[in-house]
């Protein structure tokens, strides 16, 4: 025999040996279940999501450790930051521990951990803490109703709600505010 003769032989044993351990593997019910997380549909590690308006121009984009999506096209996200830019003439950065979009939706519920920075006009930073808050890129708002702490250079103001919209930059909290100025 020569040697491609024997190499050729070699590859075919190889290829039906192979084949033969496979079958025997699916028959025997041994061969890897490949599953997603939390019964999702799919799923991506580090992820960047981009969500456009209804104009079709950028209005946020997020990126997450973990995004999972369903079936009933709803999706979850783990380790959240966003960059809002959409309606303000500057942005909007927001992390959270998690969040998720409803089914049927466009709004982005962010909880956990909860923080926000603006660079106002004047080169000042806008800093808020809640604990959840709904981003809508449809109305150019952020909105929660949960307590909220905001504290920029010369004042700290404390409350239950908020609301800003990002068309006029303006950031409002609803209920109970508490001012403290400093120098």
């Amino acid at each position: 025999m020569d040697r491609t003769t024997i190499f050729a032989a070699v590859i075919a044993a190889f290829v039906v040996g192979a084949a033969v351990l496979y079958r025997s593997d699916v028959m025997s019910g041994d061969a890897a279940q490949l599953s997603t997380p939390d019964n999702s549909n799919y799923y991506m590690d580090d992820a960047t999501v981009y969500q456009l308006n209804k104009q079709g121009d950028l209005a946020y984009r997020l990126k997450a450790k973990r995004s999972l999506h369903f079936p009933d096209d709803s999706s979850r996200f783990t380790d959240i930051a966003v960059h809002y830019l959409s309606g303000t003439d500057t942005y909007w950065d927001l992390t959270a521990d998690k969040g998720r979009i409803p089914a049927g939706k466009r709004d982005l519920y962010i909880y956990d951990g909860v923080t926000g920075d603006h660079p106002n006009d004047n080169g000042t930073v806008v800093h808020v803490t809640t604990d959840h808050a709904w981003v809508r890129p449809d109305a150019d708002r952020i909105d929660s109703d949960a307590p909220v702490k905001a504290v920029q250079p010369g004042q700290t103001l404390e409350g239950n709600g908020l609301r800003i919209n990002l068309k006029t930059n303006k950031l409002d909290i609803l209920h109970d505010v508490h001012v403290i100025y400093t120098q």
